[in-house]
């Protein structure tokens, strides 16, 4: 008699349209040979909604996660399809088959399963974080309270006056407006006031304008916890973007596409949400007020795209189990016999393959094939027979390299990767990293971490960011000769974090010379104030600011001999 089958999913459980294994393992003889049970059999159901030619694309893949009440990040998207393609995938450079999107949900599983707690950089300066609590709290016990602040873009952006103000206005919820017609210097008090009063700050990154200060506030209040709703107006990759009515060049382009990624990593990695229009934004600001929800508790059905455990790097699985194929196999398009499957699948879970469960063998199997077979039976719990082997026999042991493209250049560091000192800020032609900075580290016997790579590409962020988090101290240099918009934005998000942070800041000079290009009186104006901000900013959290470089290095070096 056919038995029902359900498949834990996320902690839920899902039935599957099939009634036994043997109906799985029967249907899937022949040329395909994908469906080893209930869980591959469910993902193939999912899987073949959004494919096409036998594969989902980067921007469906996503969509695909949220059937399965799975939430990565755009980083961790980007990163899965990355170790796809980097190990052999037929696939295109943005494309994953049904064999690693098996891989990559069961990884994904793992990891929320374990729920691994979303732990704090080794700079971080916890009493110093504490004090800013408080602070706050009491300011905002002192003075009356907007329940929004609308941060954000400014002129020519009209999206306060067309879209925000009539909209809670109509849901009668006070808001804070920063954009005014004419500006009075004792503004920016009453501004700071309500923007630590307000409930919850909404903050919308348009694509009008480089919104410089707007992108490091925005990092600056998710390092400081605090309740905020973002838009970001992404600029699509053949769109001519325009500033002031005149066209970027390709360089700054390619910059303001970069920080735009590395913001939204760092939000969401924090599981706050990031929107990409203002209603679908403004009608969770009311949810959030209406109903008392926390940002990071945003659903699906709120018209949110919630992100869970965003911090967590995935795609590790997949790398593994592709350098094991290509290990026994000694090539990328080769084929594993029915042993060496078991092999592989010992390899990767330290355990034995039943061979009972395969009732229908193979001579061979292909790299999707072995994917879908290790992600099905590996949840399966093995024998009480099967156990005791595993643990009588010595197990083997691989020696896996994970390789993810360009890795950072780094000195000697401790067993746990920790390093003394992230040396970030400006790249480009800046060789103060090479002639200054590093010298003097080597002459106090103090590691580092250099970030700079010859060519930067998007799936390197978590990557960086777990290696920037391993650092003691944080300094950012950012020099005259770089508009360094990226190492303010994280510079920003770090020390709203409360971790030890040294600035080195340089200002743009008239008629400045950056990758080639001469800046505009305009764009000069635009990176300065975003400079102003970061060192206003820092200056009242307690950073040590300098303009001279040698001075920030030699300050690095004191507070971390302190502290050691």
């Amino acid at each position: 008699m056919p038995m029902s089958l359900e498949v834990n999913v996320n902690g839920s459980k899902v039935r599957g349209s099939t009634s036994s294994y043997s109906e799985y393992e029967t249907a899937s003889v022949g040329t395909d040979f994908h469906i080893f049970g209930p869980f591959t059999g469910h993902l193939s159901q999912i899987f073949e909604k959004y494919e096409e030619d036998g594969r989902v694309c980067e921007k469906k893949l996503i969509d695909a996660f949220h059937d399965l009440n799975l939430f990565p990040s755009k980083s961790q998207i980007h990163e899965m399809v990355h170790c796809a393609v980097e190990y052999g995938s037929p696939c295109c450079d943005d494309n994953i088959t049904f064999g690693e999107f098996c891989v990559l949900v069961d990884e994904l599983q793992h990891h929320y399963n374990k729920s691994l707690p979303f732990t704090c950089p080794q700079s971080s300066l916890k009493k110093k974080w504490e004090h800013g609590t408080d602070t706050r709290r009491k300011r905002k016990e002192s003075q009356s309270n907007f329940q929004v602040f609308l941060g954000g873009s400014c002129n020519p952006t009209t999206w306060r006056r067309d879209i925000a103000i009539p909209f809670l206005k109509k849901e009668v919820i006070t808001f804070y407006n920063p954009q005014v017609n004419t500006w009075r210097q004792e503004l920016i008090e009453l501004e700071d006031k309500a923007k630590q009063s307000a409930d919850l700050l909404c903050f919308v990154i348009d694509n009008q304008t480089r919104a410089v200060v707007s992108m490091i506030e925005t990092a600056y209040l998710v390092g400081c916890y605090r309740q905020i709703i973002v838009v970001m107006n992404a600029y699509e990759k053949d769109e001519e973007i325009l500033i002031n009515g005149k066209q970027i060049s390709q360089s700054e382009r390619f910059d303001l596409m970069r920080v735009r990624n590395i913001l939204i990593d760092l939000v969401e990695r924090n599981s706050i949400p990031v929107f990409s229009d203002v209603h679908s934004a403004l009608n969770c600001v009311v949810t959030c007020l209406h109903q008392g929800i926390r940002v990071q508790d945003l659903q699906l059905q709120h018209g949110a795209s919630p992100v869970r455990y965003g911090h967590l790097e995935v795609g590790e699985s997949l790398l593994k189990l592709r350098e094991t194929f290509n290990s026994i196999t000694c090539k990328h398009e080769g084929r594993m016999s029915f042993k060496d499957v078991q092999l592989a699948y010992k390899a990767m879970t330290n355990q034995q393959l039943p061979s009972n469960w395969l009732k229908h063998k193979k001579k061979s199997y292909t790299f999707e094939e072995l994917c879908c077979l290790i992600s099905e039976f590996k949840r399966q719990r093995p024998s009480t027979i099967s156990t005791f082997l595993t643990k009588l026999l010595s197990p083997i042991t691989w020696l896996i390299n994970k390789v993810r493209g360009p890795t950072p250049v780094m000195e000697s560091y401790n067993d746990d990767g920790t390093r003394d000192i992230y040396l970030g800020g400006s790249c480009g032609k800046s060789s103060w990293r090479e002639d200054i900075a590093i010298p003097m580290l080597r002459r106090h016997g103090l590691s580092y971490l250099n970030p700079f790579v010859s060519e930067w590409i998007f799936n390197m962020i978590p990557m960086q960011v777990a290696a920037r988090e391993k650092c003691r101290l944080l300094l950012y240099i950012l020099t005259e000769e770089s508009r360094s918009f990226s190492a303010m934005v994280e510079a920003g998000y770090y020390i709203g974090r409360g971790c030890r942070v040294v600035l080195c800041i340089q200002y743009l000079k008239k008629g400045s010379l950056v990758s080639g290009e001469h800046l505009s009186d305009c764009t000069i104006e635009d990176y300065n104030r975003g400079r102003m901000y970061l060192s206003d900013m820092a200056s009242k959290e307690g950073v040590q600011i300098f303009e001279d470089l040698e001075e920030s290095i030699n300050c690095a070096i004191s507070l971390l001999k302190e502290t050691t």
